[in-house]
């Protein structure tokens, strides 16, 4: 740093310039960082991320300045000791930029002493760069000067740039001043302009460390007047530098805590409101954490992994995906390291069995026992209340597999259920089984063997088991990892891996192919969906709708590819989304709609569940992509309502009704629902359930227009690896995960192999909710997080409740069932 210190002290003996940029710019044409706020205001439209600077000028300490640039607006203020406040700077500018469209922006900046600049930016190539900037007082009554440049890149690289910026003034004088930039090796940049005489000049030295720059801005002018100063800047961005320390000849582990809830969408900041009331955990994007875990796999700096396990929650499909990450990571002959302070649950251990070495911390154990489907019941403290639940669902011979409202019609499973149940039960740990055979390398039958001789509360027969490798304390564990073949081990800790966007230097960027993927997360209502820090709790088919309409509609947009994690809800909404996708992938449906968008490629990627009206808003893809743990199918239709006529009887509550018409009290809750009115909702249910069958039908290329669905359908539920290759009529094209189904995206778009710019969907809405829709909004959270845990979970039951009961006939997947 001190041998730095006396380069950027030199320089500055080099003199001053009269209009020397004290944020090192040197060209209307090339405004890349702070200088475009004094330079070209147009260069504020490129994407910088956030960067802030200070400079000071060596011959007044009195005299400094302070900036501050993000995508799209800036500002910089200077200060000295004529200055009359903080809020009274001698100088000041303050500018917006935009694109305008690729490579073009504008910009325009208002500067204290009454002027307003107006930029233009051009970069058509990564070997030539064109600014504009004119130059008039506030009230544009006088014009003062205008300044064009020109910056070329002789061998299309950052480390060479010539120009030229030809400055007309209001006299029509010109000026001419080339320029020159050199970045000789990563991290050190001198740049230099000068007038045509070559006898005003200014000389610019940066070094870089990544994010933190010091540079020093040193003029010199012919009548040998000198000024110069010091300047740092930091940027979110980070760039590649010969001064950021890398260890050598080490072992560098990864080490991160794998816990907590695992989601689809990114996560939304929590409001005000709840932060206060609610306190939502916020979750972790699936995707995101495979992407980095992929990265590392990729990255040969990367030896290994320690991983804290805590506790994961996520649905049987993520903890799938999650596993085969680390299976990648670990089979490019990389270790990973399990530590469990507090012991290692069922689906945890699936999820790090792979790992070389697995240590147990003292009086923990190993929670390995299988896995057990269980279902709440209510019909019990129904019948206590007097409440009496009216259902009409899709049944065939008396049968259905429609067990949404089973919690509330019945006091155990119906036969139908503990069957179907029983299939998904069964395949489900058929799955559980083959991964930690293939995480531990043992054959299906002993996995079994272990599984049923646990769970092991012990740690030695969990070593004894070959479950895990020994005990150690946290400390000893630590001492270890440092101690791994005697060799200097860097444990990165996963909290501060910087993960900053890369500093992008090319003028031109190779533009990339776009795909959409649109996330369908919650329940189904309708109106608009309710994002949140652990995900979304309801889709919204408008929300949805929008997403599609809009993708479709983006030209550079290449295919669509919708991710579904819904057990299904409202049937109108449904089929208002059903409708959007129709409209993407069937020619003859745009015509007729008089859409002008884009038929593209639509796939569909299922997560966790894609049932009922989450399997009915995927029929009409081009290609159904499941995990082979997804939970799909439930093809059928149900309604419910809770009917308390009794039960307010009972407290003396009772309701008279004067009809006008025959039917005017039809279904009326103040009485229990007549056999006339019973077969009417279920008419309308049949036919519901019909038109959902003839769209599955339609919506399926390889299914014959005569198919009879009731075999799959009638509500049954499948594991995705069954919907595919294990049931009569395939509901499901290809078995895989969100990966996959991008892979399967491009394709279909004929970007196979190419990297491509994923656009994730619906877009972030950036305006506040009302307080009193926060105020009228009650979640069984907000009240059940004053029970034990234990009844609260029972009681999670209770929040299918808003969703049945909303006047509208629902496809949906029984909503509280647990696999533990």
């Amino acid at each position: 740093m001190q041998k730095i210190l006396q380069l950027l002290f030199i320089s500055t003996t080099l003199s001053s310039l009269f209009a020397q940029d004290i944020w090192g710019g040197i060209s209307v044409a090339t405004p890349d960082n702070l200088n475009a706020i004094s330079g070209n205001p147009a260069g504020l439209g490129i994407q910088r991320g956030e960067q802030s600077g200070s400079y000071i000028q060596f011959d007044s300490l009195y005299t400094n300045s302070t900036s501050y640039r993000s995508d799209g607006i800036g500002f910089d203020l200077t200060y000295n000791q004529f200055s009359h406040g903080i809020f009274n700077p001698e100088n000041g500018n303050i500018g917006i930029g935009a694109s305008l469209f690729p490579n073009a922006y504008a910009g325009i900046k208002w500067n204290k002493h009454h002027l307003i600049d107006f930029g233009l930016l051009y970069r058509p190539f990564n070997i030539a760069s064109i600014g504009l900037v004119t130059q008039f007082n506030d009230e544009f009554t006088e014009y003062n000067s205008a300044t064009l440049g020109f910056a070329l890149r002789p061998f299309l690289q950052h480390r060479l740039t010539v120009g030229a910026d030809m400055i007309i003034t209001e006299a029509d004088s010109l000026f001419i001043y080339p320029h020159l930039t050199i970045e000789p090796m990563d991290g050190i940049l001198l740049s230099a302009k000068s007038n045509a005489d070559f006898d005003d000049f200014q000389i610019n030295l940066a070094f870089n460390f990544g994010k933190e720059t010091v540079y020093s801005p040193s003029t010199y002018s012919d009548a040998h007047k000198y000024n110069g100063g010091i300047g740092f800047y930091t940027s979110t961005q980070q760039q590649e530098s010969i001064f950021k320390k890398k260890a050598k000849d080490s072992k560098k582990l990864i080490r991160m805590k794998l816990s907590g809830l695992f989601i689809e969408e990114k996560p939304v900041e929590a409001s005000f409101f709840d932060q206060m009331f609610n306190s939502p955990e916020k979750g972790i994007q699936l995707r995101a954490w495979i992407d980095e875990i992929d990265s590392y796999t990729e990255d040969p700096e990367i030896d290994g992994m320690i991983i804290d396990i805590g506790h994961v929650r996520g649905s049987y499909s993520k903890f799938g995906e999650m596993y085969d990450a680390l299976k990648r990571f670990k089979a490019a002959d990389k270790k990973i390291y399990v530590y469990a302070d507090k012991g290692i649950s069922n689906k945890d251990y699936l999820l790090v069995s792979m790992a070389d070495e697995i240590y147990l911390n003292e009086y923990t154990g190993i929670w390995l026992a299988g896995l057990r489907l269980k279902v709440t019941f209510l019909r019990g403290l129904l019948d206590t209340l007097l409440i009496v639940p009216e259902v009409f669902r899709v049944e065939h011979e008396g049968k259905s597999y429609k067990t949404a409202a089973d919690s509330f019609l019945n006091k155990k499973m119906s036969d139908e259920m503990r069957e179907n149940y029983g299939m998904l039960g069964d395949d489900l740990y058929t799955l559980f089984v083959n991964y930690i055979s293939d995480g531990r390398d043992w054959d299906a039958n002993h996995t079994r063997d272990i599984i049923d001789n646990g769970p092991y509360f012990l740690p030695q027969d969990a070593i004894a088991s070959g479950l895990a490798d020994s005990i150690m304390y946290p400390d000893q564990f630590d001492n270890y990892i440092k101690s791994l073949n005697d060799e200097k081990i860097e444990i990165i800790k996963w909290e501060d891996i910087d993960r900053s966007d890369e500093y992008v230097h090319e003028w031109a960027p190779k533009k990339k192919e776009k795909i959409a993927l649109i996330y369908a997360v919650g329940g189904i209502v309708s109106g608009k969906s309710n994002p949140g820090p652990s995900g979304s709790s309801t889709m919204g088919d408008e929300t949805i709708v929008k997403a599609i309409k809009s993708a479709r509609e983006d030209e550079d947009i290449k295919a669509i590819l919708l991710r579904i994690d819904s057990g299904g809800g409202s049937g109108l909404a449904s089929d208002q989304m059903w409708h959007e996708v129709k409209k993407t992938t069937d020619l003859a449906s745009a015509k007729t709609e008089k859409d002008s968008s884009n038929i593209k490629p639509f796939i569909a990627s299922m997560s966790g569940v894609a049932a009922s009206g989450g399997y009915y808003i995927a029929c009409q893809a081009d290609t159904i992509v499941a995990h082979p743990a997804t939970i799909t199918g439930s093809i059928g239709v149900i309604g419910l309502r809770l009917n308390m006529s009794k039960l307010l009887n009972k407290i003396g509550i009772r309701s008279d009704i004067i009809k006008n018409g025959e039917h005017a009290d039809f279904a009326d809750g103040s009485r229990l629902i007549s056999d006339d009115e019973r077969d009417r909702i279920q008419a309308s249910i049949n036919n519901m359930y019909e038109k959902f069958k003839d769209k599955v039908i339609a919506g399926r290329d390889d299914m014959p227009e005569d198919t009879n669905l009731d075999d799959v359908a009638l509500g049954r539920v499948f594991t995705g690896q069954r919907a595919k290759d294990g049931i009569s009529i395939p509901l499901v094209d290809i078995t895989g995960g969100l990966h996959d189904a991008i892979e399967v995206t491009k394709a279909a778009a004929g970007l196979e192999g190419k990297e491509v710019e994923i656009v994730e969907y619906p877009m972030p809405d950036n305006k506040y909710k009302e307080l009193a829709e926060k105020l009228t909004t009650i979640r069984s959270k907000d009240y059940t997080d004053l029970l034990p845990e234990k009844i609260a979970e029972e009681l999670e039951v209770l929040d299918i409740i808003p969703i049945l009961l909303d006047d509208e006939m629902q496809m949906i997947l029984p909503y509280h069932i647990t696999i533990e």
